[in-house]
């Protein structure tokens, strides 16, 4: 009886990791805006959490956190350097690769559930500028909880 070696599972393929479309393009859009003027509010359930906020784009998020890092003071010039680093090896990817994340800015999570869903409203952490893989995004909304 001869023993059969296994073939390698080159039928097995390991997709891609599952982004909204409909996201990407909103996304995209404010990627496209040059004017790094334009945001749009959104809530986003993220391992299981509501995150609500103004999405902006990569550019515009780069601005303000190196900017927020110049108010830290110490190392911060050598992180901002390190910021730029990053932007130069992201510059020699394509778009697609690029639009791998979300940029909030005033982002607030929602953590009042206690008791009732009525009176929703963000009163959980708030950061100034967060940010989020699009992969990560389960669910999503225009706008902020009234």
């Amino acid at each position: 009886m001869s023993e059969e070696t296994p073939e390698a599972h080159s039928h097995v393929v390991i997709p891609d990791p599952v982004r909204d479309v409909y996201l990407m393009v909103i996304a995209s859009m404010l990627e496209d805006d040059k004017t790094d003027r334009s945001a749009l509010s959104v809530t986003l359930q993220v391992g299981g959490a509501l995150v609500t906020g103004e999405l902006i784009s990569h550019s515009r998020w780069r601005g303000e956190f190196k900017a927020w890092l110049a108010t830290i003071g110490g190392s911060s010039d050598v992180i901002s350097g390190a910021v730029d680093a990053v932007e130069d090896v992201l510059a020699e990817q394509d778009s697609a690769r690029r639009l791998q994340f979300l940029h909030l800015r005033d982002a607030k999570f929602i953590t009042n559930y206690a008791g009732s869903m009525q009176g929703i409203a963000p009163q959980g952490p708030e950061r100034p500028l967060w940010r989020a893989r699009i992969s990560d995004v389960q669910g999503w909304s225009l706008g902020r909880p009234q």
